[in-house]
């Protein structure tokens, strides 16, 4: 017996149900003009019309209102806020694509994952440091969210999913929460109030844990917050200098100003807090959660498997 495509498992009644309650309490309304006091007064209707327009390929996104957030450092963030009624149906979606994407994202990729989160993220950054992997690539890639580009992000969707339904929502998202373009026309950019944004944005890094995978690199990412965790400065540059290149085929870069290659120490701060680095660290000590890490780290170590 086939699986159930992904966008009939996100219209199930029980799973529409479970979005719903989860956006108990939200006072965003139903759509433009429609207070949700007011839809609340033909909820069943409403609900079902929604769930018939997704399933048809009749459904169109209400669109998006932004808002604009200056930062500590004097640049701005564009936050996006979605109408109830897309973010119920994006809800239904990501409750679904989310079991998706941990039966295939990468064990050091932390952000906005369940049973993950920045604790979990310093841990394994402690244990690397602990494994003698004391030089770090320290890096932030430029204006990820408005940035990434709709193209190969929806070719990624398309391939991955191979869920027509679900492509086709994913684009009318895409375009309804895009506020900007980049040279020579290109849509970009994912807005981050949207409740797909978090899986859109794994699933397009995802291909960079893959590239560090396959060439040895040790890494911890948040999304678009990362280290490289190498045994030298040496091996720490030309790591630098291969995820650049890797960015680079997926049409982003990294921060100029925000990228470097630093020695671990509790100067250095990630998601927020300063890096754990004991006194002492040892190639090949390990915590015990980890007994598997010595042969781990000889791998890491092997020159023939690093950017090979």
């Amino acid at each position: 017996m086939s699986r159930q495509p992904l966008l009939e498992r996100a219209l199930r009644p029980a799973n529409i149900d479970a979005a719903w309650r989860h956006l108990n309490g939200d006072s965003a309304p139903w759509a433009p003009g429609m207070p949700r006091r007011q839809m609340e007064q033909n909820r069943l209707r409403h609900l079902l019309e929604l769930v018939d327009e997704a399933r048809a390929g009749r459904y169109r996104p209400c669109g998006m209102r932004h808002f604009t957030l200056r930062k500590a450092d004097g640049s701005e963030r564009v936050l996006s806020a979605l109408y109830l009624r897309d973010k119920l149906l994006q809800r239904a979606v990501a409750q679904v694509l989310d079991a998706e994407g941990e039966r295939r994202f990468h064990h050091d990729s932390y952000g906005y994952r369940r049973g993950r989160g920045v604790p979990q993220a310093l841990e394994r950054c402690a244990e690397r440091i602990r494994c003698g992997l004391r030089w770090l690539v320290d890096a932030d890639i430029r204006a990820f969210f408005d940035r990434i580009p709709h193209t190969p992000l929806l070719r990624l969707v398309r391939n991955e999913l191979r869920d027509p339904g679900i492509t086709q929502l994913a684009a009318a998202w895409l375009d309804a929460g895009t506020y900007g373009t980049g040279i020579l026309g290109r849509r970009r950019g994912i807005p981050q109030g949207a409740v797909v944004s978090p899986f859109l944005c794994n699933l397009y890094l995802h291909q960079l844990d893959q590239a560090w995978t396959r060439e040895g690199i040790p890494f911890v990412r948040y999304a678009d917050d990362f280290l490289l965790f190498l045994p030298d400065q040496r091996t720490a540059e030309r790591a630098l200098a291969f995820t650049r290149s890797r960015l680079g085929r997926l049409d982003l870069d990294l921060h100029p100003e925000k990228t470097r290659v630093v020695q671990a120490s509790r100067n250095v701060v990630f998601l927020g807090e300063p890096l754990r680095v004991p006194k002492r660290c040892v190639v090949g000590q390990t915590s015990s959660a980890s007994p598997a890490a010595p042969t781990r780290l000889r791998k890491w170590l092997n020159p023939g498997r690093l950017f090979s």
